[in-house]
């Protein structure tokens, strides 16, 4: 049997292209359970600010039957921001059925994105401007800051009281401190490294620079200044280390290769990872069957 020609061959490719691209292309990030009013898989936010929010959010429905959901997760996976805050919002259903009166707030922390998804009954009163200054006035200079729980506290609330008629735009909004704190902690960071580094490396001077590398790391904050952080430290010990030896005199050494791995944080540059979070909040919660339009804004810090 002959082969196929050059045209066989173009029609065959282009079957394929069409058929099998857009299914690898259309795999998306799952949405969660609907576990409670607060859903933090990234876990980074403590239980008891999970339990406030909840609360309030829940006192705020019963006054209102508007329902409010947040949703915190390590990262959108590649995903479109637009797209899986509206997917979320649906499939969760959250508002009343024929009211549409439910509102998302979804941080992504790893991309630092965030977003509000507001219901088609609330879009009059959370307007896209209103929810933009929410988002650049309330939340984000708190997250430059490195204080994400009381981001998400301030959000929430201004969300809460927009509804309400009661929230005011600040006349000065928050300035995020966040330059001047990340330079003043990196630097404690390192301090602090060079000197636990200093104390180990009397024991193993391959250990103790490795140790005040990565705990320079875990103290710094956001992740470029946690690497300088580390790499600063690392070098310095080790020199210090060298000269206390030097003139010390030899020192034994009975250390091992070291694993330097077991600093690298579990969020990707958030610290040592959670407060001991939550997975959800622990209220039964469930949508009422509201429906949502794409009204609402966007951010990142």
């Amino acid at each position: 049997m002959r082969l196929m020609g050059r045209t066989g061959w173009a029609v065959l490719v282009g079957w394929l292209w069409l058929t099998l691209v857009p299914s690898l292309s259309a795999k998306a990030l799952d949405v969660p359970p609907l576990s409670g009013h607060v859903v933090d898989l990234a876990q980074v936010l403590p239980p008891e600010t999970v339990k406030f929010l909840s609360s309030e959010i829940q006192a705020h429905e019963a006054k209102t039957s508007n329902q409010v959901a947040v949703l915190i997760v390590p990262s959108l996976e590649g995903e479109p921001l637009f797209d899986f805050s509206h997917r979320v919002a649906t499939s969760w259903k959250l508002g009343r059925h024929g009211t549409d009166n439910g509102v998302l707030l979804l941080i992504a922390i790893k991309d630092r994105k965030i977003r509000l998804e507001v219901g088609y009954g609330l879009e009059g009163v959370l307007t896209d401007a209103r929810s933009a200054q929410i988002i650049r006035n309330e939340i984000v200079p708190r997250f430059r800051a490195g204080d994400v729980p009381m981001g998400v506290k301030a959000g929430v609330q201004a969300v809460l009281n927009t509804i309400e008629g009661t929230y005011s735009v600040p006349e000065r909004p928050i300035t995020s401190r966040s330059e001047g704190d990340a330079f003043a902690n990196a630097l404690l960071a390192v301090i602090v490294g060079v000197v636990v580094g200093l104390l180990f490396s009397r024991a193993n001077r391959i250990l103790g620079p490795m140790v005040g590398g990565g705990l320079s790391f875990l103290a710094a904050p956001w992740i470029i200044p946690a690497l300088i952080a580390g790499g600063v430290s690392l070098v310095l010990v080790t020199l210090l280390s060298g000269l206390g030896q030097g003139a010390g005199g030899r020192r034994r050494g009975n250390g091992s290769p070291f694993d330097g791995t077991w600093f690298s944080t579990q969020h990707g540059g958030w610290g040592s990872g959670g407060f001991g979070g939550s997975f959800g909040g622990s209220d039964s919660f469930s949508g009422g069957g509201g429906d949502f339009g794409g009204g609402g804004a966007s951010g990142d810090w």
